[in-house]
């Protein structure tokens, strides 16, 4: 639950940043837990994809060469 004050549309504020592995900018921040899906007010930008509560085990991919990392263990492929 929410404290009285807080805002339930809190923007996504984590730089996009590049694929460790070749460079790119297409990379795809997935946002792991509670709610799957963002709520309409919710600022999430396109890049940034909801996946609830199942971890697949990384929180970052890349578009251009398919690679997956961990950004908090510094788990880089």
């Amino acid at each position: 639950m929410l404290p009285p004050d807080a805002d339930p549309h809190v923007r996504y504020r984590a730089p996009r940043g590049t694929c460790p592995s070749c460079g790119s900018v297409e990379v795809v921040h997935l946002i792991i837990g509670l709610p799957a899906v963002p709520d309409v007010g919710a600022d999430v930008p396109d890049w940034a994809r909801p996946v609830g509560c199942v971890h697949p085990g990384h929180d970052r991919e890349c578009c251009s060469c398919g690679a997956i990392w961990d950004s908090a263990a510094g788990d880089l492929p």
